[in-house]
């Protein structure tokens, strides 16, 4: 391949991914790691992307994804926000809660600081999240089965929502891959909407961890209205006009 050639499909990875990580490149355009950083250095130089740490990400921060971003991808975005964010989540858990982990990278930025917490139940649908919490023997967890999510550790379908059917709890911290005032909350696969759903209806409360970038972005498949959440913990780099407008929208925001 032609190095033109490779430029031009780093580009538009990441222009349809929104952020890719450097495993990625290497494996879909057949190049090491030192090329793909060697690349990346090039194309932000040129303005053509954004290089970030373990990858890169689309120079426009509107663009929305055609596609869902590999886990490893997602990871690496605004991670010192996701664990703010996390931090601030925690404070609303109180002994004796029973609560629903939903899977993403800021919910398992929140289920690492709960390795020493005590006198709680927690449910979880995601494989990393669970396997972070066996490091604390003094909680009880009750893991949702099902069919797993390839790439993504996570269960769905018919096993796992008949599982949550019959679970009630406290709170639901949930993720989402996208929230606009106006078409509420969004995923880019239709296979967790269900399982996100029944989470929330089955909760006394729904609080909602998102980085500030999910704001800026729209995803294929809708899990609800904002009516659906009580709370959202996000981090202060949102748009002061977007605050104004969820506020003025009624909801509840807390900014960390």
């Amino acid at each position: 391949m032609l190095r033109a050639e490779r430029h031009k499909l780093i580009t538009e990875l990441v222009n349809t991914k929104g952020i890719v990580a450097i495993e990625d490149l290497m494996r879909e355009a057949n190049i090491s790691k030192a090329t793909a950083r060697r690349e990346i250095n090039y194309l932000a130089e040129e303005n053509r992307l954004v290089k970030i740490r373990g990858g890169a990400k689309a120079i426009d921060p509107s663009v929305s994804p055609s596609f869902e971003p590999s886990f490893r991808a997602k990871s690496m975005v605004n991670l010192e926000e996701k664990q703010r964010i996390a931090a601030a989540a925690k404070r609303h858990i109180q002994p004796g809660d029973k609560v629903i982990l939903d899977s993403g990278t800021t919910v398992l930025e929140l289920a690492k600081l709960l390795i020493d917490e005590q006198d709680m139940t927690i449910v979880t649908n995601d494989i990393r999240i669970a396997s972070e919490l066996t490091k604390n023997q003094t909680i009880d967890m009750l893991f949702v089965g099902g069919m797993i999510r390839k790439g993504f550790c996570s269960s769905y379908g018919y096993f796992a929502e008949a599982m949550l059917s019959d679970i009630t709890v406290n709170r639901i911290f949930l993720s989402v891959d996208a929230i606009d005032s106006d078409f509420g909350i969004m995923s880019y696969t239709m296979d967790d909407v269900n399982v996100k759903k029944i989470g929330m209806a089955n909760a006394l409360q729904t609080i909602l961890l998102c980085d500030h970038s999910k704001f800026s972005s729209r995803a294929l498949f809708s899990i609800g209205s904002l009516e659906c959440i009580d709370i959202i913990i996000v981090g202060e780099e949102l748009d002061p006009a977007i605050v104004n407008r969820l506020r003025q929208l009624g909801k509840t925001l807390e900014l960390v």
